[in-house]
């Protein structure tokens, strides 16, 4: 049993039918059907069956779909081991919406450790983020989602990241203290990320204000930007609030939207490499976190 022998039954069972998946793979048929059949000698069993035309899999193909996908993820992990020896790399995601300040740190952090290459990446949304470190594309990642039952990866809760509106200093709404969704009337809504989970839960809340207009931008960064020119009311979490705009941003809460559930959570790979790594980013985060809340109130 090798790899290609497993890569191409799962894409056989993808396609169904054998001259696609030779299509896919760029072989010939003849190679695809030598390839099934090598691993069915090896399984001692069929793997396919035809009903005319159609391929099915059979019962014994259908249990060894989840086996294949997971001996690959090994076989693509195990062939990492000597660039991991000889020259240690780590991929970190986090879901949109984090500050300046909060990649600052966390690239501190990963610079007083040493000896290691890392790729920190912004993912779209933590859906996508999840599924990356679930199929060992990435090493670990904050996310506001938990990944539950999975024998490879670590989920710890860290915190909640609540939702807030980011107005532009001069703006009427800065005057008060305690808003409403009735507030945000006729006003301009900047969003990034809005095709995302959580920006469906904000749009479910925003129903109640009347005559919005939308901004969309490709990022927090830009988000901040456009709020502190005055071009509207931006919604995100607490810790996009970047202090480089303390002049020109005022954050207020409105309850409905800063109860909408949005805790950070941090996934990360079962091997000692990456939980020694991991246990060090998650003490910045957390010491990030608190320490702008102190300053905040003082």
């Amino acid at each position: 049993m090798n790899e290609s022998q497993l890569q191409t039954f799962l894409t056989v069972a993808e396609y169904k039918s054998y001259s696609k998946a030779a299509s896919a793979l760029n072989v010939t048929q003849p190679t695809i059907t030598s390839r099934i059949k090598a691993l069915e000698d090896i399984m001692q069993c069929e793997l396919f069956k035809r009903i005319g035309h159609e391929i099915f899999l059979t019962e014994e193909g259908n249990m060894l779909i989840d086996y294949a996908n997971k001996i690959l993820i090994y076989i693509t992990h195990s062939k990492e081991i000597t660039n991991m020896v000889k020259a240690p790399s780590i991929k970190v995601g986090f879901s949109p919406g984090y500050d300046y300040s909060f990649i600052i740190e966390l690239l501190k952090t990963i610079k007083s450790i040493g000896e290691i290459d890392i790729k920190v990446i912004e993912g779209y949304d933590s859906v996508s983020l999840n599924e990356k470190v679930l199929s060992g594309e990435m090493d670990l990642a904050f996310t506001r989602e938990v990944l539950s039952n999975s024998r490879e990866v670590v989920s710890e809760y860290l915190f909640d990241n609540n939702l807030v509106l980011a107005l532009p200093a001069n703006h009427t709404l800065c005057s008060k203290q305690s808003l409403s969704i009735e507030d945000l009337n006729r006003e301009t809504i900047i969003s990034f990320k809005r095709n995302s989970a959580l920006w469906q839960l904000i749009d479910k809340e925003l129903i109640g204000a009347n005559n919005l207009t939308r901004i969309e931008v490709e990022n927090n960064e830009m988000l901040l930007r456009a709020v502190a020119n005055d071009i509207g009311i931006g919604i995100i979490p607490e810790l996009g609030a970047d202090s480089r705009y303390d002049a020109d941003i005022k954050i207020r809460e409105i309850s409905n939207i800063y109860n909408i559930q949005n805790s950070v959570y941090v996934q990360y790979r079962k091997n000692s490499r990456i939980e020694s790594l991991a246990k060090k980013l998650i003490y910045t985060i957390i010491q990030h976190k608190y320490s702008e809340a102190y300053t905040e109130k003082n």
